[in-house]
């Protein structure tokens, strides 16, 4: 009986992957290759085994600072801004639209602009390559600091001293914007707060490898 001989891969290349293959599986009875695709197995690798290695989508243009720091300023506890690479807009994903979006039953008795929003969120959920990138929360700001750090930055000792036993206890943020209203120094603290925002905006830009603009 004659024996049957072992198809080979391509002399110029390793036996288990060629050009076109990362791995090869087997051979067809014509001696073509099967099995994984090196486009199959990048894709598998960036999906499962490292889901933040593979590179983001390239960013379109540079974002404003100050653009940053509006959409910080509009935050809350119960939802997360996204900034998107791909396009350079601003995406609001609200808590309550996430575990929606995670289940599988249908919203479409929902009103359509909420359905929007939900689908919305869905496709921030399930972005795995760095599109959508989360800006700094309410607790990364920390806006209490802000304010402390405005206080030291007044030079004359008595508004100082007002404004710092105004965000002292309970009822801080309440008082101080009364306190900065009554000692005339509103207008101070909010270039001063602008200016707090757009460095942390600015930390997050490169943190992150967002290219920004003033």
């Amino acid at each position: 009986m004659k024996k049957k001989t072992k198809k080979q891969a391509p002399e110029q290349f390793a036996p288990d992957s060629d050009e076109y293959f990362a791995y090869i599986a087997g051979y067809t009875e014509g001696g073509a290759p099967y099995g994984v695709t090196w486009e199959e197995m990048e894709a598998a690798e960036c999906s499962v085994s490292a889901p933040r290695s593979c590179d983001p989508p390239i960013q379109m243009a540079p974002v404003s600072l100050n653009a940053i720091a509006q959409e910080m300023q509009v935050t809350s506890d119960t939802m997360t801004i996204y900034f998107r690479r791909s396009t350079g807009e601003f995406v609001m994903v609200s808590d309550e639209h996430v575990p929606i979006a995670e289940d599988d039953e249908p919203f479409d008795d929902r009103p359509e602009w909420e359905q929007d929003a939900i689908r919305q969120t869905a496709e921030v959920l399930a972005d795995e390559i760095g599109d959508y990138v989360p800006l700094p929360s309410k607790y990364d700001i920390h806006e209490y600091s802000i304010m402390e750090n405005f206080c030291h930055s007044v030079e004359k000792p008595k508004i100082a001293n007002g404004l710092f036993r105004s965000i002292t206890g309970r009822g801080a943020f309440r008082r101080f914007k009364d306190a900065i209203r009554r000692h005339g120094v509103e207008n101070d603290w909010y270039r001063f707060k602008d200016e707090a925002y757009r460095e942390i905006a600015q930390e997050w830009c490169e943190e992150y490898g967002i290219t920004w603009l003033e």
